[in-house]
């Protein structure tokens, strides 16, 4: 079983290193599927493309992948598209989500038969650490999400996502988002099309919080949000109404 790990990275340069070391680690004690990591670096302005090159260097296990285009979904789609897979897996750089909940992620897919496994903060057995604010957030991305597109999930936008290759070859193509709503919309596409999507639970602190709160504006994120999943809404209902 081949596990394709991707991780998004745009100037990542403080974390990088000792993201890809503890992930690399972690993986040779924990999994015993043939696992690579993908770097997938999404036009970064620091180091993190020296860094990259150096780790994919130091482990025969990580791959360094430059993308010329921005946006998250962007370099999701690339790392993936660099190796291919059994089980396409890809987490934030920051590991926001602890690694312990990794094998529970991809055994919903290779032992539990789950097409696609989402962890998420909203399970009853997850620990969160996040502020108010963004609680607050997250409660209402749900509502909308639900009222929306009628979706049964929890946690649409944590970053810590796993899918098989069936979903990979029939879902990913049809994922247009380019930046940071790529992984709610597969997710949800995934679910309207009858695949089996499950939620894990997991451990998750809002690591850059205090020190890097520009790094996703939240009010601006909302928006963006809400703009994708009315569109979502009506590219599924002329599904619907297809013959």
């Amino acid at each position: 079983m081949k596990v394709n790990i991707t991780l998004p990275a745009y100037n990542e340069a403080a974390v990088l290193e000792r993201t890809v070391r503890q992930l690399v680690d972690f993986c040779q004690a924990n999994l015993h599927d043939d696992w690579h990591i993908v770097i997938a670096d999404n036009r970064s302005t620091d180091t993190t493309p020296e860094i990259g090159k150096h780790l994919a260097q130091l482990f025969d296990a990580v791959t360094y992948c430059f993308v010329g285009s921005k946006g998250k979904g962007v370099a999701i789609k690339a790392g993936w598209q660099a190796l291919p897979a059994d089980v396409y897996c890809f987490m934030d750089a920051d590991l926001a989500t602890d690694l312990e909940a990794l094998p529970a992620l991809l055994s919903a897919l290779t032992v539990h038969g789950h097409d696609v496994a989402i962890g998420s903060r909203s399970h009853p057995e997850s620990v969160v650490d996040r502020t108010w604010f963004r609680r607050f957030f997250s409660f209402g991305y749900r509502l909308l999400a639900r009222g929306a597109v009628g979706t049964r999930l929890g946690d649409l936008a944590c970053g810590f996502k796993a899918i098989n290759r069936r979903v990979y070859e029939q879902i990913v193509p049809q994922a247009h988002t380019t930046e940071w709503f790529f992984d709610s919309e597969l997710t949800l596409l995934a679910e309207h099309l009858g695949f089996s999507v499950v939620e894990v639970p997991v451990h998750w602190r809002d690591i850059r919080e205090a020190g890097d709160q520009s790094r996703v504006k939240t009010i601006q994120l909302s928006i963006a949000y809400t703009r994708q999943l009315l569109d979502l809404r009506r590219r599924l209902s002329r599904r619907l109404q297809q013959p």
